[in-house]
């Protein structure tokens, strides 16, 4: 009996060993991705606006991807009208399913940079909040179409 409860126990053994590894490393991503997200999130806290900004005022936006990796840090700046979509004709081209075919569009108005969804299927998002109206943007908003994800930079 000792030897078949052995035998048991080696088999159990190389059975729970990569499952262990597997639940560390699931474990490990987890962790990474809510680095990032802190990261991210302590980023837009930061930007607060301070007298020196009103000087600035004058100069353009831009959308600095922060997702996908492949375009980490990639900056697209604002012109007078931007219209974001998943089709060719949009001025800011979104390979995504989830994103629309006229998705959003991004403008200078009175009141400063304004976002606005296009009535699009997924919604578009800042800071985390879904927009029902449009928006104006500052400096450090993060904005999320789809799968992409920008922060608002000067």
């Amino acid at each position: 009996m000792t030897a078949a409860l052995r035998g048991a126990g080696t088999n159990y053994t190389a059975l729970v060993k990569p499952l262990q590894w597997l639940v560390v490393a699931v474990i490990f991503l987890f962790f990474l991705r809510v680095a990032r997200a802190v990261t991210v999130q302590a980023k837009t806290q930061r930007a607060v606006s301070s007298p020196g900004d009103q000087r600035r005022r004058s100069r353009r936006f831009a959308f600095e991807f922060i997702e996908p990796p492949s375009r980490f840090g990639e900056r697209v700046d604002l012109p007078e009208h931007l219209s974001i979509g998943r089709v060719a004709s949009s001025d800011l081209v979104l390979d995504d399913t989830f994103v629309s075919a006229r998705h959003a569009r991004v403008e200078y108005e009175r009141e400063g940079l304004v976002l606005a969804d296009l009535d699009s299927t997924n919604g578009t998002y800042v800071n985390e909040k879904m927009i029902a109206a449009p928006t104006r943007l500052k400096r450090g908003d993060v904005v999320q179409i789809g799968g992409f994800v920008f922060e608002v930079v000067r």
